[in-house]
């Protein structure tokens, strides 16, 4: 990765193998030190570059991805978020304009009476019970058959389309959106991907990679800390963050 600071930013240059490609990228970072909740835009904008060369992959080999504006059914599932997106999207949701916060806030505490009802409020609390993958398809799958949609949902479309999650921007899918309604292993075909950015964020709430997975469901992410900068992981110089992060794409997982 090469450096070039310029007017209190630095412009790291790197190059990625993805596939039979390597990609070729510039991304400008701030010249002082970050949290991973600052450096979030950064790392959205280097995963839709490092994605869109996977698409493009995946289409030369005749994979169209059929995910588009207007079908929203992927968007009831449930949605892990890091801990740093979690304070980010509850930061983001506060400093909406009235009367839009307020319809957010209802539909936040519309889905959190359905979780209750449902039983599946208080298991999402700790996550961190849910370390097997068994156990992790089987409250996803009852959390989906809730029916209930995200509340930055807006019709079909997701209103806060440039903000949205690591893990909403790594969903693809090449089977005809008709079956997303009803998801089945034999039905669903997904754009495979080299490495998940969403679980390097997991683990990255110390902008190192080195602490245990963690994340919280987007349902959770007004009581999962409330936006408060106290709970923000540690700051280090954003370069030097940048480039844990990279090592650990490199790091098998």
């Amino acid at each position: 990765m090469a450096q070039e600071a310029s007017d209190r930013r630095i412009e790291a240059r790197f190059r990625l193998r993805v596939g039979n490609r390597t990609l070729e990228a510039a991304v400008n970072l701030p010249a002082e030190s970050v949290t991973v909740e600052e450096l979030l835009p950064v790392l959205y904008a280097f995963a839709d570059a490092y994605l869109g060369a996977v698409i493009a992959q995946a289409e030369e080999l005749g994979q169209r991805v059929s995910c588009k504006a207007g079908c929203g059914a992927c968007c009831a599932q449930l949605v892990p978020v890091s801990e740093a997106e979690a304070r980010r999207l509850a930061r983001l949701l506060h400093e909406m304009p009235e009367p839009r916060r307020s319809r957010l806030r209802d539909r936040f505490q519309h889905l959190r009476g359905k979780l209750t009802a449902a039983g599946l409020w208080e298991r999402l609390l700790d996550t961190g019970k849910l370390a097997d993958l068994d156990a992790r398809r089987r409250i996803g799958m009852e959390y989906f058959l809730l029916g209930e949609p995200c509340p930055f949902l807006e019709n079909q479309s997701c209103s806060i389309y440039p903000d949205r999650p690591m893990r909403c921007r790594e969903y693809f899918v090449t089977s005809p959106p008709a079956h997303c309604a009803d998801p089945r292993p034999e039905t669903i075909r997904m754009v495979p991907l080299p490495v998940k950015f969403s679980e390097i964020l997991y683990c990255f709430d110390d902008g190192r990679g080195l602490q245990s997975t963690r994340w919280v469901a987007l349902s959770h992410i007004l009581e999962a800390s409330g936006g408060r900068r106290e709970h923000a992981g540690p700051a280090l110089p954003a370069v030097e963050m940048f480039r844990n992060f990279l090592v650990q794409i490199a790091t098998p997982r």
